[in-house]
């Protein structure tokens, strides 16, 4: 494995572990306040301003400048998905808790992404489905039903 490979793999690592955390905080924070929606629009407001800051104090114009040079979709859509995916993990979280919310979603992900990389669709590789992926993608929904059941 590469050094770049390993360095790739310590970020997914890293960034799913975050993930992990973020989903039940947000939902602690709607279940104190007793608002999905409040603390969707909390989360996503302290993230715009972060946001924000970087991109201004980073970015080359010429990329923003771009975005009106794109498909108004390919911005649109994921900002609605992604409130789509706090929200609803928000309002799940206290209702199913952590590891239910976790586990349903990764089976979810993996099925979608399987199939998103077997027609290479969204700028993704190409990755042929073979009967180890789908053994993976078989145990891991095996993995969430046990989760979820016990």
């Amino acid at each position: 494995m590469t050094g770049s490979m390993t360095l790739y793999i310590a970020i997914a690592i890293v960034t799913g572990a975050l993930g992990a955390i973020h989903v039940p905080i947000n939902g602690a924070l709607g279940a104190r306040i007793q608002s999905t929606a409040v603390a969707t629009f909390t989360f996503y407001g302290v993230a715009f301003l972060i946001i924000a800051a970087v991109t201004l104090l980073t970015s080359e114009r010429e990329s923003l400048r771009q975005l009106g040079r794109v498909p108004l979709w390919l911005y649109v859509v994921p900002g609605i998905i992604s409130v789509v995916v706090v929200a609803s993990g928000t309002f799940l979280m206290p209702r199913l808790g952590a590891v239910n919310v976790f586990v349903i979603t990764v089976f979810a992900q993996t099925v979608v992404r399987i199939v998103i990389s077997r027609f290479g669709w969204l700028a993704s590789p190409v990755d042929p489905i073979n009967v180890p992926k789908l053994a993976g993608a078989a145990l891991v929904a095996a993995g969430a039903v046990l989760v979820v059941r016990s």
